[in-house]
């Protein structure tokens, strides 16, 4: 994951760290939210019944019970180049309150108008056991980066989890700041749920002009010029010990080599509370001449008798095109909490 990528590379990584937000929702947020103050720059939505207000230079959200979720933005002293001093604040900022500390970092990627960095994972203070999450934001119009950072009891992930899931898919550029652009029209979008649209379980949107066909496994999707093959597959839950290694090696054999994860192991999260593991697997292909994108994502949701496998597999070079569409498709998907 330290390895320094090219830009196509990083929005293959894409589909890793902004999907590796544990969170699943199936319910929006209603408040909007912007930072700074003045000339925003970021944005994002909230509950709202969630109190927000800001203090010293940087906003604060908390949570209903008055600090079971608490989020603080702020701008950071890291200049916008210097990813090496955003990491160590960003660290600095949780290092002295909580012990037992595991972060991770990612990649920084490419969504929203925003360039992101996720660190993210566990630690202890004196209320117990918390999931923390941050996400070291780039804006192309700042001199420095801003810190975005949400910290959440581990005991009320299940009663907030759709409430973070929420604020963390939603960051993105102020609309002031972001090139100007046509609105996207409300609806274009086609959904694919499991068992059904009304009621699922597990639930993936796709742009409403790319081609969807169902099957008896789940669903077959392919953009309109054919550079991005998709499918997602509802798999017996008694297979998940062997059904994404065995995928894995099947598509892997069809390339003249493949390198999974940069050759480490693949990404796996998992939330106790919520019931849900979630694994996260890419890999480059070669296939003559030609550079290939992999990616496989599987989510578990305890007590279903079914479990979600999404894969893609597309030439790298396609990625420049239609990279924001893949990252929207991996973010959409929602799993319904226990």
């Amino acid at each position: 994951m330290l390895v320094t990528r090219s830009k196509k590379l990083m929005k293959t990584t894409l589909l890793l760290s902004l999907a590796a937000l544990i969170y699943p929702s199936l319910a929006l947020a209603e408040q909007t939210l912007n930072y700074p103050k003045k000339n925003p720059l970021v944005t994002f939505s909230a509950p709202d019944d969630w109190k927000a207000q800001m203090k010293n230079g940087s906003l604060f959200v908390v949570s209903p019970d008055g600090g079971d979720v608490i989020v603080e933005v702020m701008t950071m002293d890291a200049t916008i180049d210097d990813d090496a001093a955003a990491v160590k604040e960003a660290r600095g900022t949780v290092n002295q309150d909580f012990k037992n500390l595991k972060l991770t970092k990612t990649e920084p990627t490419e969504a929203n108008g925003l360039v992101v960095r996720l660190l993210g994972g566990e630690g202890e203070d004196d209320t117990g056991p918390a999931h923390i999450n941050m996400a070291l934001i780039k804006h192309p119009d700042a001199s420095n980066q801003i810190l975005f950072s949400l910290i959440a009891s581990k005991d009320k992930a299940a009663e907030y989890g759709e409430a973070c899931g929420a604020m963390l898919n939603s960051i993105s550029a102020a609309a002031a700041a972001k090139p100007a652009a046509k609105a996207p029209a409300v609806g274009k979008v086609q959904t694919f749920g499991y068992p059904d649209k009304s009621s699922p379980e597990f639930a993936v949107d796709f742009p409403a002009d790319w081609k969807m066909e169902p099957n008896d496994e789940g669903v077959y999707v392919e953009s309109p010029d054919k550079l991005i093959a998709m499918n997602v597959l509802m798999i017996d839950v008694s297979d998940v010990g062997v059904a994404l290694e065995s995928m894995k090696k099947k598509i892997g054999g069809t390339y003249k080599s493949i390198v999974w994860n940069e050759g480490g192991e693949a990404e796996i999260n998992k939330d106790e509370a919520l019931g849900l593991t979630a694994t996260f697997d890419n890999a480059v292909a070669m296939d003559e001449d030609v550079k290939y994108s992999v990616n496989f994502v599987q989510y578990v949701r305890k007590g279903s008798s079914k479990f979600l496998l999404l894969f893609s597999q597309q030439p790298l070079k396609a990625l420049d095109k239609h990279g924001d569409a893949l990252t929207n498709i991996i973010r959409s998907i929602k799993v319904k909490n226990q």
